[in-house]
């Protein structure tokens, strides 16, 4: 049996795509023993026998976790690495053993002592200044909130499953979502979970500002062309933009886009620099840049403290999560 699994695995490779596709369905119903077989295309550079590999394991599922869990334990200790990030991809941190978890956890404690986190994500974000971590997680009803990397809390809240269905013990079933808050920077602490925040954005940023005093909002959609930000002050809503609101704009300008507005009579009058601001500022970024900090640019700025990664849930622990995410 294991040549013939070692002739599907090479298939993988095949440069048809119906060859993989097929090598790869055969792995699949073969089960478990196929395993150990697929980790040393995990290692390798990217490529068709890579993918190829990591769509049968997610493909076996629950069913590799067991003889992934034997690699870590028995070796051989060339495939121990791959079969990490496999057990961290297919069943979260529950998957991996005592002995992987305390290591993960010394390391994030070793990284934090001089962590100098990069630029962050510019697609969704909330802002809030002057804030305690405590205020931040009680506003959002956060739980189970521990210290991570910069790395690492990015990585679970944007960039990996960051929400997931679940029965509670009365029956009733709910989304719990992983919300990562940053360091504060300049006085800042920005708050990440890609989908958290797309689904109770409102709501997130109203509960911030009643408990912080203040709390900003800011969507960039790409792929729609959708722009959004918004500023709430003790639970009202201040000012806010959205490209496909109705209406567009909430509130007044502010005093920042009030001196981008020009008129005619203006020595410096520009026609399409009038018309861009007519109504107010509608690009996110730009509005970060005059009323908060810009997550492109907080690698400049003064860091204070480390960042939190938390839970919405009290019955949901980070273990559920799957995805091997960075430190």
């Amino acid at each position: 049996m294991s040549e013939d699994i070692a002739a599907l695995v090479r298939q993988l490779a095949a440069v048809d795509r119906a060859e993989r596709r097929a090598a790869t369905d055969r792995l699949v119903a073969l089960g478990a023993p196929v395993v150990e077989h697929l980790l040393p295309l995990l290692g390798a550079e990217e490529g068709p026998g890579r993918s190829a590999a990591e769509s049968c394991l997610q493909g076996l599922g629950a069913t590799a976790i067991e003889p992934l869990q034997r690699v870590r334990s028995e070796g051989p200790g060339g495939l121990r690495s791959a079969a990490l990030s496999a057990l961290a991809s297919l069943g979260g941190g529950d998957a991996l053993g005592p002995a992987d978890r305390a290591a993960v956890e010394r390391l994030v404690r070793v990284k934090l002592l001089d962590e100098s986190p990069g630029d962050l994500p510019a697609e969704t974000w909330l802002a809030v200044p002057g804030a305690e971590v405590k205020d931040i997680v009680r506003a959002l009803e956060l739980h189970d909130a521990r210290p991570v990397t910069t790395a690492l809390g990015v990585s679970a809240a944007v960039h990996h499953e960051n929400s997931l269905d679940h029965r509670s013990d009365d029956g009733t079933s709910s989304t719990a979502y992983r919300v990562f808050i940053t360091p504060e920077f300049d006085g800042w602490r920005l708050v990440y979970g890609a989908d958290y925040l797309n689904d109770y954005w409102a709501q997130a940023v109203e509960k911030l500002s009643t408990q912080c005093r203040e709390a900003h909002f800011y969507a960039v959609d790409e792929y729609n062309g959708a722009r959004v930000w918004w500023v709430a002050e003790n639970g009202q809503d201040k000012r806010g933009h959205r490209t496909y609101g109705d209406p567009e704009w909430v509130g007044e300008p502010m005093e920042f886009e009030r001196d981008l507005m020009q008129d005619e009579d203006d020595e410096l009058y520009d026609p399409e620099e009038a018309e861009e601001y007519a109504e107010g500022v509608r690009d996110p970024e730009e509005v970060a840049s005059y009323i908060s900090i810009q997550p492109t640019t907080v690698e400049v700025l003064d860091k204070v403290g480390h960042g939190w990664l938390a839970v919405t849930s009290p019955d949901v622990g980070h273990g559920r999560f799957r995805g091997a995410l960075d430190i």
